[in-house]
């Protein structure tokens, strides 16, 4: 009984598949060889699967992950832009016992920031929620 089985999903799968190759390379699967319709439509189903997931992982969420800048007059060359990471590169956290963790700024930030803002529009990239982004970026530069 066991290899009666095996066997029958070992036909299944393979009829499937032949069925996919159908829906995936021709053009009209419907004139292949041996083509069933309920067989068809699971493999139409499955191609349908297959370019949902392809999409979701391999396309961007967003087209622009910066706002668009407004139109510059004529003549005007506008601002580079540089991308900083805040925690690990401007930022560093430390565990103090019976304090928790603690942000640090690098040695020298505050002159690097001064200096790289008169010649790039600066902007602030990090993997923690927005709110604490915008706290660390308020302690390090109060003017913005």
């Amino acid at each position: 009984m066991g290899k009666i089985f095996k066997y029958t999903c070992w036909l299944i799968t393979s009829v499937f598949f032949y069925h996919f190759y159908l829906v995936m390379k021709k053009d009209k699967p419907e004139e292949g060889f041996g083509a069933n319709d309920s067989m068809l439509h699971y493999a139409y189903q499955a191609r349908d699967f297959y370019y949902f997931l392809r999409d979701l992982l391999t396309k961007p969420p967003t087209n622009s992950l910066l706002m668009e800048r407004p139109p510059t007059p004529p003549g005007y060359q506008s601002m580079k832009t540089l991308v900083l990471n805040v925690s690990g590169t401007l930022t560093h956290s430390e565990y103090k016992l019976g304090v928790g963790f603690e942000i640090v700024k690098r040695p020298g930030l505050s002159v690097f920031l001064t200096q790289m803002s008169q010649n790039y529009e600066l902007v602030l990239f990090g993997d923690q929620e927005r709110s604490f982004i915008e706290e660390i970026a308020m302690a390090l530069d109060p003017n913005m």
